[in-house]
């Protein structure tokens, strides 16, 4: 009896989730109310909340799903150079932006006000960072980059450009190419870093 009624309760909540999702892409995040996802959804009200205490629950939960693909896809191809390894993921991340520009503008905007988001933000820069760490290091063992450089420093570095570098396009309304300033700014970290 409980496998079935947890069965349920995941079915619920996928639910909700898309209806959400569909309800922020269409409506617009602050305008998506709780009453059209539970319509779109097909259930009460009241069970929105059961699921997800906020709006911004959801958006938390899509950005860990985003990342968590986004990351898979970065692993892949362990001989690659330093500097293909983390373009790639930069491009991954910005990817995920332009694909869902309503969804990553509103977790942007509300990421100050949502432990939530703040949590799932934190969580994926510390994988990201241990993943960079490990590319780094894995670098400087074959002499791309200079050992005396700390690993987690370059790093922490790295996601601090590639954050900045994406939060400034979004505050600007997207007025640069994103990707350019990217390769950039990723480039000239890697070159500073470079035996």
């Amino acid at each position: 009896m409980t496998g079935l009624r947890d069965t349920k309760k995941a079915k619920v909540r996928q639910a909700l989730y898309e209806a959400a999702l569909t309800q922020f892409r269409t409506a617009g995040y602050e305008d998506a109310s709780v009453a059209a996802i539970c319509q779109a959804a097909g259930v009460a009200k009241g069970t929105f909340f059961n699921h997800f205490p906020t709006k911004a629950h959801v958006l938390a939960a899509w950005y860990e799903d985003a990342m968590q693909t986004a990351e898979l896809q970065s692993s892949a191809g362990a001989d690659r150079p330093l500097l293909e390894r983390l373009l790639t993921m930069a491009e991954n991340a910005i990817s995920l932006a332009r694909s869902e520009p309503v969804l990553w503008r509103a977790k942007h905007a509300y990421a100050p006000q949502s432990d939530d988001i703040q949590r799932t933000e934190r969580a994926a820069d510390l994988r990201v960072l241990d993943q960079a760490t490990a590319w780094v290091k894995a670098a400087q063992n074959r002499q791309e980059i200079r050992s005396d450089i700390e690993a987690k420093a370059l790093s922490a570095l790295y996601i601090a450009a590639v954050t900045g570098v994406i939060r400034q396009w979004l505050s600007t309304g997207e007025s640069f190419d994103l990707q350019a300033a990217l390769k950039d700014r990723i480039r000239t970290l890697i070159l500073l870093a470079s035996v």
